[in-house]
């Protein structure tokens, strides 16, 4: 069974824990152990054996798993993906960014302006970022993976797609918006998982949209790391994502999302991340569920 970390609020309380099959486990108080501290994520996984642990209720909330800083996210990273959009495969990584603005966790909703008609989902890996460094050759940016999360790529595709080709795609509007990328429930961390070896499925309130595997990614994430490393500093903070399998409802006769939709992303080994799609103005929310 594997292991994951996370960020959580229990109680009043917010702090980071393991979690362990249907466990939730944080070091005991007598330890002296600082859970609340940001640095706390690798400190509390390599010393896990070694510490007194106990055990804890469910989490009453979710938080982002790590304190997101930059998101880069890959376009076309999956070749039938590429396929369906009518896109040539792409000779070196094309990367753009989200903000830390974009990461809402587990549970929550992703809010969407009233005017926008084509939200769309792209169920995605995070590769969480544990080392600072830069000019990283592959192996280097392999070993300075920390785990893996599960994220949704949220798209306007109103925005994305308005001023192509006379501009190119609109990334900053189409994919950057408030809230745009639920991440989440947990990490698997890397020497949980070091095959990288993982199914990606997507389902809108119960139905399935996509379902593909890492086999398809033409980049992966030591060349994806190690490509952003040419010119940017990495480091804890940072989540670089995977791009999506395809199945997505812009290059198909699939529906876009809607306020109500129940959205789900089940890794393998990583998790389920489940969030609801709201519109501003809308009813309140329905009460989240752990997974």
């Amino acid at each position: 069974m594997s292991q994951h970390i996370l960020r959580a609020r229990f109680g009043d309380r917010e702090s980071w824990a393991l979690h362990d099959g249907d466990r939730f486990l944080q070091p005991s108080p007598a330890a002296g152990f600082p859970v609340d501290l940001p640095e706390v994520m690798t400190k509390l996984w390599s010393e896990r054996k070694s510490l007194e642990l106990e055990w804890v209720p469910p989490p009453d909330e979710f938080l982002t798993p790590l304190p997101v800083a930059r998101i880069f996210c890959p376009a076309v990273n999956f070749g039938l993906h590429g396929q369906e959009a009518k896109m040539e495969r792409p000779s070196e990584p094309y990367f753009f960014l989200k903000f830390a603005s974009s990461a809402i966790a587990h549970g929550q909703s992703v809010v969407l302006p009233p005017q926008v008609h084509q939200a769309d989902y792209e169920g995605e890996i995070g590769i969480v970022v544990g080392k600072k460094g830069k000019h990283w050759t592959k192996k280097e940016a392999e070993e300075a993976i920390f785990g893996y999360t599960v994220v949704n790529d949220v798209s306007l595709r109103d925005y994305q797609f308005r001023e192509a080709p006379r501009y190119g795609k609109n990334w900053v509007m189409g994919k950057a918006f408030d809230g745009s990328l639920p991440i989440g429930p947990w990490i698997l961390p890397q020497d949980e998982a070091p095959d990288f070896n993982f199914l990606i499925e997507t389902k809108v309130n119960g139905e399935l949209r996509q379902s593909g595997s890492t086999d398809d990614m033409i980049f992966s994430p030591g060349e994806l790391l190690s490509y952003l490393s040419e010119v940017n500093t990495l480091g804890p903070g940072d989540v670089v994502t995977t791009g999506t399998p395809s199945g997505v409802a812009a290059h198909g006769d699939r529906r876009y999302l809607k306020a109500g939709d129940v959205v789900e992303i089940e890794v393998s080994r990583i998790g389920k991340l489940m969030h609801r799609i709201a519109v501003e103005g809308g009813p309140p929310e329905a009460p989240s569920e752990t997974p």
